[in-house]
């Protein structure tokens, strides 16, 4: 038996809704009891005294893809509990887009090895749609395989509203497979209501039954308000491309919304913001300052209300699978309860001194107190599958016909956005060197973009045109394009476009920029998705690569996160996927050239 004592501290009791001066006992994994003061304790117990300092539940991520921080899990632990998060719901839809069931099995293994909760989601989507090439799929047969593994806590986002309304391919089956095995199943359900989100929530059954139970896509308190009024939890987002709890929060506050059924999110979440900013208790600060400043409310309830919805709420949502896999509660200081706990230096800054994981002290006056195991990641090193070597050709958009322009489909991205827009342009046709052909132009920031699939050497490859890249000279690339993460290509020219394709297969996969034949690069060793590197050297690499573009004239703080949701098929309006340009509205694919008759 193993105790420990935390005497003198404050405690920040989210579900109570208060803050008390107490002391806390923990023995082996769990809180035995808390109390003002402690005759009987165990001997050998290690007491820390805590004066001045705030106890609260450990911190909670109740979704995130952990590929986004471009590192693996074990990297992404070790940096998160020195943050307070000691539970993190992941889905590695990502990795799984790549390398399948042996990518999830990667996430498994090295949850058995962190300092922190990681509980794992199976991908609902892989491939996202029909329309692109992925390294993987995840069917029936997989889920069946994974779900009764006791680190899964269900099935990952349900992206494919579609099928779940109109009940189109095997997209209700595998929400009702992991529900009946008494699992959770999370949502992604971008603007459905009415009746549609009726069948979305009950799967189809229209019986009042809640089985995809929650959100991470509502864009507004309207939306957040009847989702949750049918019985769905609702994580708002703060991630690094997307911070819908901004926009969210102060109207919910202005509606004096329930939050009891709000926790937070990062979704998507960069290695800087991880390193420079922090975790869950980044989003903890950021909703406290709303609370202040919308809800006019005093630190103390400000600094409670935004904890309990990192802690509480979250805790509540995971609560049928901790219960399924006989896992001790979490999100609370009640005894019983695990012994998750942080402890923060102060209430105003709320920087973390303590971190507390099932009883062990895992982060002490701000340091790690434990040593982050080694890994052999060789079986995910070697993902870049094309044996072509291209040129300049290739990159040829030939021209058949005899006309002098046609109407092309344009993506144009949209500023601070994951939607882009479908423009329909009136384009010349160019003759160079006897050939006829569609090219881009500069000086209307229309570039070439080309996707290549990656994953089976099929050759299988497709090109189209893009406004507000930005960049004025030479191209840039990247393996991370998601959800299918293909080599995805943008140029001024097809010479350049060339040059830096062959780089990206020859390199193994990552992120790249050539101006005047030279080639930055930013490697991801893992899958073409993550580095070996320990963060401090991920974020240099990312920077360089990123400030190379801006050299090159694109006015993006991060051109890269704007171009690895090109391939996208599921937002609108338009993308690029190794198959074609997609109408996602009409959900389709499309010729780059407008027929003449539409």
């Amino acid at each position: 038996m193993t105790a420990i004592l935390l005497k003198n501290g404050f405690i920040i009791d989210p579900f109570k809704e208060e803050i008390r001066q107490e002391n806390l006992l923990i023995i082996d994994d769990y809180i035995k009891k808390i109390h003002p003061d402690f005759t009987d304790i165990p001997e050998n117990t290690e007491v820390l005294d805590v004066k001045g300092k705030f106890i609260s539940p450990g911190l909670i991520e109740s979704h995130l893809h952990i590929e986004s921080c471009m590192m693996p899990p074990l990297e992404f632990g070790y940096h998160a509990i020195q943050h307070g998060t000691t539970t993190c719901v992941v889905d590695p839809h990502e990795i799984a887009n790549v390398e399948g069931v042996k990518g999830i099995t990667l996430w498994l293994e090295q949850a058995d090895k962190l300092p922190l909760d990681m509980y794992v989601g199976i991908p609902s989507c892989v491939p996202a749609t029909h329309m692109e090439h992925s390294g993987a799929s995840i069917g029936i047969a997989e889920i069946k395989k994974l779900i009764e593994d006791d680190r899964v806590y269900g099935l990952g986002e349900m992206m494919n509203f579609p099928g779940i309304i109109h009940d189109i391919g095997d997209a209700r089956k595998k929400v009702d497979l992991v529900f009946n095995n008494k699992k959770i199943i999370d949502g992604h359900a971008p603007g459905v209501s009415g009746q549609d989100l009726d069948i979305y929530i009950s799967n189809g059954h229209l019986d009042g039954t809640v089985r995809i139970m929650s959100d991470h896509e509502a864009t507004t308190a309207k939306e957040v308000q009847e989702k949750i009024e049918k019985g769905m939890f609702i994580a708002l987002r703060y991630g690094s491309a997307t911070r819908d709890l901004d926009n969210i929060l102060p109207d919910l506050i202005d509606q004096e919304a329930n939050f009891d059924k709000i926790m937070f999110c990062s979704d998507d979440l960069s290695p800087s913001e991880l390193y420079e900013k922090g975790h869950i208790d980044r989003i903890v600060r950021r909703a406290r300052e709303i609370f202040q400043n919308q809800g006019k409310m005093e630190l103390e309830k400000a600094t409670i209300t935004a904890l309990r919805m990192a802690t509480v709420n979250s805790s509540n949502y995971l609560q049928p699978f901790l219960d399924r896999t006989h896992r001790r509660l979490t999100g609370r200081l009640e005894p019983s309860y695990s012994a998750n706990i942080v402890i923060f230096n102060d209430l105003e800054s709320l920087t973390v001194d303590t971190v507390i994981h099932q009883g062990k002290i895992i982060v002490k006056d701000g340091e790690l107190n434990s040593t982050k195991p080694e890994y052999d990641y060789s079986a995910f090193l070697h993902s870049m599958h094309i044996s072509k070597t291209f040129s300049a050709d290739d990159f040829i958009i030939p021209f058949q016909g005899t006309e002098k322009s046609v109407s092309v489909n344009i993506i144009q991205t949209v500023k601070d956005s994951l939607l882009t827009k479908k423009v329909i342009a009136k384009w010349p046709i160019q003759t160079v060197d006897g050939i006829s052909q569609i090219r881009g132009d500069v000086a209307q920031d229309v570039l070439k973009i080309a996707v290549f699939e990656r994953h089976h050497n099929t050759n299988q490859m497709a090109y189209g045109l893009i406004r507000g890249i930005g960049i004025k000279n030479g191209a840039i690339a990247s393996t991370v394009a998601h959800d299918n993460h293909n080599l995805i290509v943008v140029g001024t020219n097809d010479r350049d476009m060339a040059q830096l394709t062959n780089e990206m297969i020859a390199r193994g996969g990552g992120m790249g920029a050539l101006i005047d034949g030279n080639v930055t690069f930013f490697p991801l060793q893992i899958a073409g998705l993550m580095a070996s590197d320990p963060l401090p050297q991920i974020i240099a690499s990312y920077r360089k690569v990123k400030e190379t573009a801006q050299i090159m004239g694109s006015a993006h703080e991060n051109v890269f996160m704007t171009l690895s949701f090109m391939a996208l098929a599921v937002i609108p309006e338009l993308r690029i996927t190794d198959m074609g340009v997609v109408d996602v509205n009409q959900f389709k694919i499309i010729p780059l050239i407008q027929p003449t008759n539409e």
